[in-house]
């Protein structure tokens, strides 16, 4: 019996759908990949202008707030003799040692008359009706930061009051061109043409006449000439405002519209970023475009040889094949279970289990053929921040991604494995150690570029370490053993990098071990104390506070300062627990000062931003108070700026509730980290720490010189007390004081003491 042609006819129908179906959805799939790439590379560029706008913009305030407290612009404005100033040549050293390429100043008096101008010799002028910003500055002074099109350009502008003797006396401003920003544009092979709109033209009265296009400026010193010509030509108006992505199929380039408004909240600047679309990265949608189609020819030549099959074998054979096929699927069951139990479900990749068994397998087959093999042990840095941040689902996708870079850097025949949470382990046999160091430093590289998931861009980076058969070890325990000990020795090298495996790493991980245990022990026997060092008002001598830093007892080694066993401390996970027993002790020392009567101001005490992240260090500080009788206005605690906040709002939340108990907040190291003038006004601070690295060289070092003249000039601006730490010589202190940083902290008043000596050195700074 044959099989009823009517249904070979359905068959074969349904595999010409089939085909039909499948070109168009791989067609689909392809053209959607591309113009979802395309999207994240606009985004990119567009949030890399913006960046570096906002960077500018605040580069050209600071400047503007150094020159306000400079005595020579205060006696140009009394004297009105400007002929001693040196602006232009500030400008050059700025174009020289700095990213401020284009910039010029000006000068105006309190009428808001023109009295300088760096770069004309035009004076006199009066700018009260000729521009609305002096007009308000006039009203009411204060820091003015805009971009605004002027007579010759579309520049970056910052107006600072200037005060003499607290009488407001002028207004220092600073222009600046947006050239170095398209500079460092280019250097992520993105071009930037910035167009200034037509609704500008009458304002531009001193631009160049060569660079208007349909009434359009292009502000750019020196345009690309490719890029300059697609832009005169048909695309002109369409390139002025385009929302996501325009690609030019016929020059092969990506274009992207940034735009920037006037004070009539309409286009001011068309900023057109373009990008050559042979430097976008397709290699991944390429292979997923080949996979799709080879998937589906598989498919396809599968039904094409089902239906050839029934066409061919009579009804009898077609009933014995079917169970043939039951028996295929009773075996691909159990291997589908096989898979499960020796693959990571998430991954895809060999889990432990199944890596142990091959690790073993090729060990023997490469004893018997004498051949090398090695192994990596890699583990994802901060894998726990994107956890902790962004939930598991995106830690998820993360390390899925992760796997296809791990397996476009290796051959088909080495083994990649994931031992569980974010590690992962790579078999590499019969490799030179150049062709080894080649595919390690390729992982690396490969791992800078930035993932995005779910609209949100993450970076992460690998510490890997690597150990090799036979000179590291002949079984898998003592491979994996000593490659998970190369790996630890590349984290605490700074993480993103590898390391091979020696035997000094083994007694090095025997003494972590050892300084796990001393630290535990420490902490039962209470071999942590608090050292104090004063703060003094250096014009009259006066205690106003304490810093109490930590010292360790070690029974065998003496005194050990906290650089030598806090960071191990924090990895292993006991940071807390110091910090804790810190603030106790501390607080129980200090309050028996009190109440003998000294006045020693604030006791200071060192917070991490781990911490802060902590919902319950609230609570946990509080405790600590209840339980010493500490009276909080005599507490403050000192954040470190040179530890980036993760989780801001929530911080700033912690910090409020903390400031409202009555505790005082120090930002410690300041100008060492990530504080930006927008992120310092939010936090509900009080003091800010000038840091020692900025204090070493004074006052005999320019940039030095600069810098803390600067972070004065920014804290009184924010109104917020300042102090300077790690001050050594009497000539750090007399230069302090003149520019109006009274409270010092250092070694030219006592270096960190005791307790016992501390309470003496009280006995003669303060009166009971």
């Amino acid at each position: 019996m044959k099989i009823n042609f009517k249904v070979l006819s359905m068959l074969v129908l349904a595999l010409i759908t089939y085909l039909t179906f499948s070109y168009i959805y791989v067609k689909e799939a392809n053209i959607t990949m591309i113009a979802q790439k395309y999207s994240e590379v606009s985004k990119e560029m567009k949030n890399r202008l913006s960046t570096l706008i906002a960077e500018k913009k605040e580069a050209v305030t600071l400047v503007s707030l150094s020159l306000s407290f400079s005595d020579f612009l205060k006696k140009a404005l009394i004297t009105k003799d400007t002929s001693k100033l040196a602006l232009t040549q500030f400008s050059k050293v700025l174009r020289k040692d700095s990213s401020l390429k284009n910039v010029w100043f000006q000068l105006l008096d309190v009428n808001g008359v023109s009295i300088y101008r760096s770069w004309s010799s035009k004076y006199g002028d009066s700018l009260v009706t000729t521009r609305l910003d002096v007009a308000q500055m006039l009203k009411v002074q204060k820091v003015r930061s805009s971009i605004s099109t002027g007579r010759f350009d579309m520049t970056f502008k910052t107006m600072v009051p200037i005060y003499y003797e607290g009488k407001f006396i002028g207004i220092v401003e600073t222009i600046a061109k947006f050239n170095s920003i398209v500079i460092k544009m280019q250097q992520i092979d993105s071009n930037v043409l910035v167009v200034i709109d037509k609704s500008y033209k009458k304002q531009l009265s001193k631009a160049a006449d060569k660079r208007f296009v349909k009434e359009y400026y292009v502000a750019n010193i020196h345009p690309d000439k490719r890029i300059f010509n697609i832009f005169k030509g048909e695309y002109f108006l369409k390139l002025l405002n385009i929302e996501d992505y325009f690609i030019d199929k016929k020059n092969s380039v990506l274009f992207a519209t940034y735009l920037i408004d006037g004070l009539d909240s309409k286009p001011m600047g068309h900023f057109i970023l373009s990008k050559e679309l042979s430097k976008i990265d397709m290699k991944v949608i390429d292979s997923s475009h080949k996979r799709n189609i080879i998937i589906l020819i598989i498919v396809g030549i599968l039904i094409g040889a089902f239906i050839y099959y029934i066409f061919t074998i009579n009804y009898k054979r077609f009933i014995q094949k079917q169970n043939e096929e039951l028996e295929k699927n009773v075996k691909s069951k159990t291997k589908e279970l096989y898979h499960t139990a020796h693959h990571d479900s998430l991954t895809g990749l060999p889990n432990r289990l199944l890596f142990l068994d091959r690790l073993r397998q090729i060990l023997r087959y490469s004893a018997r053929d004498q051949k090398n093999v090695a192994l990596l042990f890699l583990d994802l840095d901060r894998f726990k921040e994107v956890n902790d941040t962004y939930g598991h689902h995106i830690g998820d996708e993360l390390l899925i991604q992760v796997t296809r870079v791990l397996k476009s850097c290796v051959r088909e025949e080495d083994t990649i494995a994931r031992l569980g949470g974010d590690e992962f382990t790579i078999i590499i046999q019969n490799v030179k150690s150049h062709d080894m160091i080649a595919i390690t430093k390729k992982i690396i590289e490969k791992m800078q570029e930035t993932f995005f998931i779910e609209k949100i861009e993450l970076h992460t980076s690998l510490s890997i370490g690597i150990s090799n058969f036979p000179d590291d070890g002949l079984t898998t325990d003592e491979l994996l053993s000593n490659a998970d000990i190369a790996m630890y020795r590349a984290k605490e090298l700074g993480k993103n990098n590898f390391q091979f495996y020696d035997r000094k790493m083994t007694k090095m991980a025997l003494s972590r071990t050892k300084l796990e245990n001393d630290i535990r022990r420490a902490l039962v026997y209470c071999e942590f104390e608090p050292y104090f060092q004063v703060k003094l008002d250096a014009k009259t001598g006066e205690v106003i506070g304490v810093e109490a830093l930590i010292r360790w007892n070690h029974p065998e080694n003496g005194l050990i300062y906290p650089n030598d066993f806090i960071p191990f401390a924090e990895e292993f996970g006991l940071l807390s627990e110091i910090d804790n027993f810190m603030m106790h002790e501390a607080m129980k020392i200090t309050k028996i000062w009190l109440d003998k009567g000294f006045d020693f101001g604030r006791l200071s005490l060192n917070v991490s931003t781990k911490e802060l992240d902590d919902e319950n260090f609230v609570k946990e500080i509080n405790e600590i108070i209840s339980e010493t009788g500490y009276d909080a206005q005599y507490l403050e605690l000192e954040i470190l700026e040179s530890q980036s906040i993760k989780n801001q709002e929530k911080v700033i939340k912690i910090l409020g509730e903390i400031k409202s108990s009555g505790i005082s907040i120090s930002i410690d190291d300041f100008g060492t980290g990530y504080s930006s003038l927008s992120y310092l006004k939010q936090l509900p601070i009080d003091k800010i720490k000038i840091d020692r690295s900025f204090i070493k060289d004074l006052p005999y070092e320019k940039d030095s010189i600069a810098i803390v003249k600067t972070i004065i000039a920014l804290a009184k601006n924010l109104d917020l007390d300042i102090i300077a730490e790690g001050v050594e010589t009497k000539e750090q202190v007399d230069f302090l004081l003149q520019e109006g940083c009274e409270k010092i902290q250092g070694y030219y008043y006592s270096k960190p003491i005791s307790a016992d000596e501390f309470e003496k050195f009280l006995k003669t700074k303060v009166k009971l």
